[in-house]
């Protein structure tokens, strides 16, 4: 079994701490004496080592239940002013204890100094006072490295995310099929070309615009998908179905810009339909935004972009925002990605 540490640095803060504190805890308890006789020292020096590594485990044990209780940063007066009462009891049994024991054993040599207790107990207290500071100021210092470590690796995928996006929106494949469609619909309907162009300006125009900002409303991106989805059901018809189902208060939450086209894209790009087998895609909201789809995989994406690393890019966008995380689940049948919807009082100043 292994004992749960406070910080990471805090055996080698003891292992730093403890000869020092347990020689000057010896000479409060025997006086100049002690120093008479190396074997003397020694062995005293010995005996008190191994009764301070037991001490220390419990007084370990006893601190990380405290961090248990108060674990947030915000937290840590209430932690220190918890943790000098807790161990000033516990350093005054455990000088009793260490008294108990050289009474006990009577190592030859001067004994041990009774009228002297309340300053070993005095020093006890300062020596647990001094390593609780040292011991937050290093779990300090852990949480802000890690902190950075994790602010840099959010950056990296940040940037990653810009690089993708712009990729996306320049991404030759859609643009192709787009402009294939609507070489069709001149053929067949002045109207209906010039609308799926009003479509499209208003998709790249949104695809422009999101780059911009970090939230946007459920509401607006809503509006951006309609557009696509006129793009998409063009060119699909009937093989394609999709189903809305948002409330007006939900409607005017905010989310990541183009967290949806990102998950639509997966859907259409990685699953395989037809007019006979159609692909269904339900939007809703239950708290979070949910879009969920029949599961009818292609063997092979053949569109030269990794859906799935964009669907991880959306991912990683809501831990830099520091939001709820994404959620996917799947089963064999069918697909689930919710998405965290923000209330706008959530939102910093």
């Amino acid at each position: 079994m292994t004992l749960k540490r406070y910080s990471k640095t805090e055996p080698k803060i003891f292992a730093w701490f403890v000869v020092p504190y347990t020689v000057l805890i010896n000479l409060l308890l025997f006086g100049y004496c002690v120093l008479d006789s190396p074997g003397y020292f020694f062995l005293r020096l010995g005996i008190s080592l191994l009764y301070f590594m037991l001490v220390y485990a419990v007084f370990g044990m006893a601190a990380v239940l405290v961090k248990r209780r108060f674990p947030g940063d915000h937290e840590l007066f209430r932690r220190i002013g918890t943790f000098i009462p807790l161990f000033s009891v516990m350093n005054l049994l455990t000088v009793q204890g260490l008294y108990l024991l050289y009474e006990k054993l009577q190592p030859a040599g001067c004994p041990v100094r009774r009228e002297m207790e309340w300053w070993v107990t005095a020093y006890g207290c300062l020596a647990s006072a001094i390593l609780t500071f040292i011991n937050e100021a290093a779990l300090g210092w852990e949480k802000w490295k890690n902190s950075m470590t994790e602010t840099n690796r959010l950056q990296s995928a940040y940037q990653k995310s810009r690089l993708m996006s712009l990729k996306r929106q320049l991404h030759p494949h859609f643009l192709f099929n787009c402009f294939n469609t609507l070489s069709s619909l001149i053929q067949e309907s002045e109207q209906d070309a010039g609308k799926f162009l009003d479509e499209l300006t208003k998709v790249y125009r949104y695809l422009l615009k999101g780059e911009e900002e970090q939230l946007v409303s459920l509401q607006e991106e809503l509006k951006f998908i309609d557009s696509y989805l006129y793009l998409v059901k063009t060119r699909f018809g009937t093989a394609l179905r999709v189903i809305i189902d948002v409330g007006a208060e939900e409607s005017k939450k905010k989310i990541a810009p183009m967290s949806l086209l990102i998950v639509l894209e997966n859907i259409i790009y990685r699953n395989v339909f037809s007019k006979t087998q159609p692909l269904q895609i339900d939007i809703r909201t239950e708290q979070s935004l949910i879009i969920a789809n029949t599961l009818q995989p292609k063997p092979v994406t053949g569109d030269g972009f990794d859906q799935e690393e964009a669907l991880d890019d959306l991912v990683s966008k809501y831990r830099l925002l520091g939001r709820p995380e994404v959620e996917i689940h799947e089963s064999l049948t069918r697909r689930s990605v919710i998405i965290p919807l923000i209330e706008l009082n959530e939102l910093p100043l």
